[in-house]
C-alpha cells in the first residue's frame, strides 16, 4: 500500500491473556482477505507445565530460533536481560533481520509481538520498530501487554492510529483499517 506511510496499532490484553494466539488468527484472516502480513512471533515454551521462555517465528511459520529464556546476562555476551528472561543475542539479531527484511517493509500488516519493557527501555526489537514506523507502508501491529500501552502510544504518538483488544472486536478493527487504506490507495492511483 504504498504512498500512505505506516500507521501503528497496539494489540493488547493482559498477561498470558492470548494476545500472540489472536495475532496469529489475525495474519491468517489477513492473507484470506488477499493482503500481505509479514512479522515475528514470541511462542511460549513450556517445560514441565512451566514457562522457561520464548521462541521468535516469522509470520507464515518460516524459520525460527530461541529467543528468550530464564536467567541473566552474561557481561559481553550480547544478550540482554529484562525481568527474569536473557533475551539471546542470536534470537534478536534474527527478527532483527526479518523486521529489516523488504517482505515486512512491503506487507500491508506487520506484526511485532511481543513489544515490552525491554524495548521501552530501548533494547529488543526498538530500533527496527522506530524503522518501520519511518519506512514501512503498511500497519503496524505491535502486541503490548495492557499494563505498558499509554506509554508505548505515547512513544508512538506520531503513527499511532489506535489501541485495540486482542480478539474479535480488534481483529474487526485492523481489518477495516486494512480495507479503509486499500480503498485510499485506490483513490490515489485514480
Amino acid at each position: 500500500m504504498d504512498g500512505l506511510g505506516s500507521e501503528v496499532v497496539i494489540w493488547t490484553g493482559g498477561r498470558h491473556w492470548g494476545k500472540t494466539t489472536a495475532a496469529v488468527d489475525l495474519v491468517g484472516r489477513t492473507h484470506a482477505a488477499g493482503w500481505h502480513a509479514a512479522g515475528i512471533f514470541s511462542v511460549a515454551v513450556h517445560e514441565d507445565a512451566r514457562l522457561t521462555g520464548y521462541d521468535l517465528v516469522e509470520a507464515g511459520g518460516r524459520g525460527g530460533r530461541p529467543l528468550a529464556r530464564r536467567g541473566r546476562p552474561v557481561a559481553g555476551g550480547g544478550d540482554e536481560g529484562v525481568g527474569d528472561f536473557l533475551f539471546l543475542a542470536d534470537g534478536l539479531a534474527y527478527g532483527r533481520g526479518v523486521l529489516a527484511s523488504e517482505r515486512v517493509l512491503t506487507a500491508d500488516l506487520v506484526v511485532v509481538d511481543e513489544y515490552g519493557r525491554l524495548e521501552l527501555a530501548g533494547g529488543g526489537w526498538r530500533s527496527s520498530v522506530d524503522r518501520l514506523v519511518n519506512d514501512a507502508a503498511g500497519v503496524i501491529l505491535l502486541v503490548v501487554r495492557r499494563s505498558l500501552a499509554t506509554e508505548t502510544e505515547q512513544l508512538y504518538q506520531r503513527g499511532w492510529t489506535a489501541t485495540v483488544e486482542a480478539g474479535e472486536a480488534g481483529a474487526a478493527a485492523v481489518l477495516g483499517l486494512l480495507e479503509r487504506r486499500k480503498l485510499k490507495q485506490c483513490k490515489m492511483q485514480k
